[in-house]
């Protein structure tokens, strides 16, 4: 097993665990349904960090490249896989279940936006380092895209308004469709 592989079985648990914390939170508002408050942009996010869970998971390959391993490498693609986790950690409870979801969101809020600033500045240097190992050049785009959405998230962590909140969520998901699209990395 190389360095890679031997890593890459650690981002892959973090990951695995996210995904499943939101499939079973979604399973438990399907069987909750009758006493359950669905909030849609609550369920906008849901989509939203399980797209941003499998992009990661998608272009954390191109690591599969890099020969020498450093422990600062080693540990920003374990501390932004962990920040991910959080991020989906705070989409529905951890014990017990929760019967109003818009509730449930504006209690989380400024953790659930503050992370994904983390998040997402963590991106930014990952996308740096990538560069400078010679795995992948920044893409052009990057930054105008990227630097509006941590704003977007910033302000979403210090307004709790509900239409800032949806719009915010639904300009994410255009984000993420548009990053799919344009830059996303092909691994083939």
């Amino acid at each position: 097993m190389n360095s890679f592989e031997y890593i890459s079985v650690l981002i892959s648990v973090l990951l695995g665990l996210a995904v499943t914390h939101l499939v079973v939170g979604i399973v438990s508002m399907i069987q909750n349904r009758d006493t359950t408050r669905v909030y849609w942009v609550h369920l906008v996010w849901i989509l939203n960090i399980l797209v941003y869970i499998t992009m990661w998971w998608w272009a954390f390959h191109t690591w599969a490249d890099l020969d020498d391993w450093s422990q600062p490498i080693f540990y920003l693609l374990f501390g932004y896989s962990l920040v991910l986790s959080a991020i989906a950690g705070l989409l529905f409870p951890v014990h017990g279940r929760e019967t109003d979801y818009r509730a449930f969101f504006y209690r989380q809020f400024r953790w659930f936006f503050g992370l994904q600033v983390i998040w997402l500045s963590l991106d930014v240097i990952e996308v740096l380092v990538k560069e400078s190992v010679g795995l992948r050049p920044v893409p052009a785009d990057y930054f105008l895209l990227t630097i509006p959405v941590i704003l977007g998230l910033l302000i979403g962590a210090i307004v709790k308004s509900p239409k800032y909140h949806a719009s915010l969520a639904l300009s994410v998901l255009l984000f993420n469709a548009y990053y799919a699209a344009t830059i996303f990395v092909d691994i083939s």
